[in-house]
């Protein structure tokens, strides 16, 4: 018995990772037929979202100079489910965590109403209990379960995160005729491991990534 109750709790957190994986890809296959619909109620779904959660944009404001400049207030700052970070939305993005359904461990959905290719760059954030090892673990589940179907896994440059490195790799597909790229990350901080999945249309993918940037550089811990 003693043999094989590790066998069983490793067989266990590989299912639990699977099942963290297949939320964010389902969440990718869910915003990509949102910002595909004909439905007008679709198309503005990203302003609905945030008018209904109070998200807004950073705005332009004037200086004594009279200068235009560009000003992050707390009331532009969105907090995780968790409490545990706080982001500002580039222009153009609301939180979208309301709409993404009951996913275990989503901290935080956030939505461009810019469609390219009828696609919203989106951002998920998954959270779960879990160290350094944990966070090598679930990006190295992700690698082979995307490429077990069939997309496309390369590389992607890490990224800092309050202070925290984001390891993680990139993969592309194509969904209801939507070329996707999707770029994750995993980091552990305080006890906790952090999912990060960046989705664009492929022709957005660099402008995607320079969004990803500007909200990892407004990131702060609580």
């Amino acid at each position: 018995m003693r043999d094989r109750s590790p066998r069983r709790r490793s067989r266990s957190g590989r299912g639990v990772a699977r099942t963290r994986w297949s939320a964010v890809s389902l969440l990718t296959v869910a915003l990509v037929l949102t910002g595909c619909s004909k439905d007008p109620a679709a198309t503005t779904a990203a302003t609905a979202a945030a008018s209904s959660t109070g998200a807004t944009p950073a705005t332009p404001a004037t200086s004594p100079t009279g200068a235009t400049t560009t000003e992050s207030t707390q009331s532009d700052v969105v907090r995780a489910r968790s409490g545990d970070f706080g982001v500002v939305p580039p222009e153009a993005w609301a939180e979208a965590t309301d709409r993404a359904g009951d996913i275990a461990g989503l901290d935080l959905v956030l939505l461009s109403s810019r469609k390219v290719a009828g696609f919203g760059t989106n951002l998920v954030v998954l959270t779960s209990a879990g160290d350094d090892a944990s966070a090598e673990a679930e990006i190295a589940k992700g690698r082979e379960q995307m490429g077990a179907a069939g997309r496309t896994v390369s590389e992607t440059p890490d990224k800092q995160v309050a202070g925290a490195t984001a390891r993680g790799f990139q993969t592309a597909f194509e969904q209801n005729g939507v070329k996707v790229v999707a770029r994750s990350y995993g980091l552990a901080r305080g006890g906790k491991v952090y999912l990060l999945t960046l989705s664009s249309a492929e022709q957005e993918a660099d402008h995607a990534m320079t969004e990803l940037d500007e909200i990892l550089a407004s990131w702060t811990w609580s």
